[in-house]
């Protein structure tokens, strides 16, 4: 095997934890060729990460995941101020938000199916949904979507993806019930 020849500065700060590590490993060397091995190992195990997986790390680092229990998530969105709430999503964009990170471009450069895949990626991580999917139905794709949380959740669900699609630019038509949301989403205006 060769070897290479490598000379740096290190700050102080890193130079401590070196020195630290070298206790542990023998020599800089072996510390460093360690510290290569993991970085190498944990880039493969980053890129072989799941959409889903994604989003929740997503979440994790913006500091915007609260685990509440189902039921008492449900009993919130049935008493939720729903006007109050409703300007909320329309403002936030946070849908919005979340298919742009997934996608990892803005909505105006990504295609329309790229945008359907990626709001199903979302809701399915998001555990707001029982089902999440799409068909193409030629001039427009027919999402549907069910769900345990009630009335208000599709009314909530219902702005906040009709908001996405504005946002993006094509026309939309909404049917919803307590447990179902139905949207068809026109491919051209």
């Amino acid at each position: 095997m060769t070897s290479h020849r490598i000379s740096t500065t290190i700050p102080h700060k890193h130079w401590e934890l070196l020195n630290r590590y070298v206790e542990r490993f023998g020599t800089q060397q072996k510390v460093l060729e360690y510290a290569l091995e993991c970085l190498e190992k944990n880039s493969k195990k980053n890129s072989t990460l799941n959409e889903e997986d994604k989003v929740w790390n997503s979440l994790k680092f913006e500091k915007s995941l609260v685990i509440v229990d189902r039921t008492a998530f449900k009993l919130l969105i049935e008493t939720a101020d729903i006007k109050q709430m409703t300007e909320f999503f329309i403002q936030s964009k946070s849908v919005e938000s979340a298919v742009e990170y997934i996608l990892q471009k803005p909505l105006k450069e990504c295609s329309l199916k790229e945008i359907m895949n990626g709001l199903i990626i979302v809701t399915n991580a998001t555990k707001w949904f029982d089902s999440a999917d799409y068909t193409d139905g030629g001039s427009h794709y027919t999402l549907r979507m069910t769900h345990s949380l009630g009335p208000n959740a599709s009314k909530l669900n219902t702005i906040a993806f009709e908001s996405l699609f504005k946002t993006y630019g094509v026309k939309v038509e909404s049917t919803i019930s307590p447990r179902t949301i139905f949207m068809k989403i026109f491919k051209s205006q």
